[in-house]
């Protein structure tokens, strides 16, 4: 059974903290240009965002050679780095969120407006809501598993740690048909873009650990990119 929730942005605590350190210039102080930019978008915020998440969770798993993972009758080949995060799984939750196609539109119209700057910090501001709204989801899932007298792990996603982007097809069989207005594309990237799925791992002898990098190896990842891409767009 799956479960829909559709989030306010209020809801999210965003502020311009969750930015850092991408507002710093060269001496790491705050550059008042960046906050203010960043104030400004906060501030149109509710004028583009449709925060919508939901999860499915599911039952009959079981975890097999070569660091597969069979899901009912689905095999998702998760790599080393999910697989053993999630091996002591009992059940799985299945999630998917979306911060919304206007956001990804807003961004991209200031982009040919030639504003890069602020086109670069809405990008920016997509994918913190989305994560942030996760971030609840993901709160939901873990009461939801206590009461069961479960844990719960991490949560990932297809993409991230060698975990081929290209199963987010299996992942989205899993939801009923236009679960969060997100569809796939023939290259098994969500629209609207700024959008997150994944799995979650639920069980009496899983826990959460603390995200680390080293074990991921991912380059290209929000969370690592330096500010040197703000000051380029000044």
């Amino acid at each position: 059974m799956s479960k829909l929730f559709q989030f306010d942005i209020g809801e999210l605590n965003l502020t311009v903290d969750n930015f850092h350190p991408h507002y710093l210039d060269e001496t790491g102080e705050k550059n008042l240009q960046i906050v203010e930019a960043i104030n400004e978008i906060i501030s149109s915020l509710p004028d583009y965002c449709n925060i919508v998440g939901g999860y499915v969770n599911l039952n009959n798993i079981s975890f097999e050679s070569n660091h597969c993972i069979r899901v009912q009758d689905k095999l998702f080949e998760a790599g080393k780095v999910v697989y053993n995060m999630l091996k002591k799984s009992e059940q799985l939750y299945v999630f998917l969120c979306t911060a919304g196609k206007g956001m990804s539109e807003w961004s991209r119209n200031l982009f040919i407006d030639g504003d890069l700057l602020k086109g670069y910090l809405v990008d920016m501001a997509g994918s913190l809501i989305v994560d942030l709204a996760v971030d609840i989801l993901e709160k939901n899932i873990e009461i939801e598993a206590a009461d069961n007298e479960m844990f719960i792990t991490n949560r990932y996603s297809p993409g991230y740690c060698n975990w081929n982007v290209s199963e987010q097809q299996q992942l989205f069989s899993f939801f009923p048909e236009n679960f969060c207005g997100v569809s796939l594309s023939s290259s098994s990237l969500m629209l609207p873009e700024k959008s997150v799925s994944g799995m979650i791992g639920a069980g009496a002898k899983v826990k959460k650990v603390p995200y680390t990098c080293a074990i991921c190896g991912m380059e290209n990842c929000l969370y690592s990119k330096s500010k040197r891409v703000v000051s380029q767009a000044l």
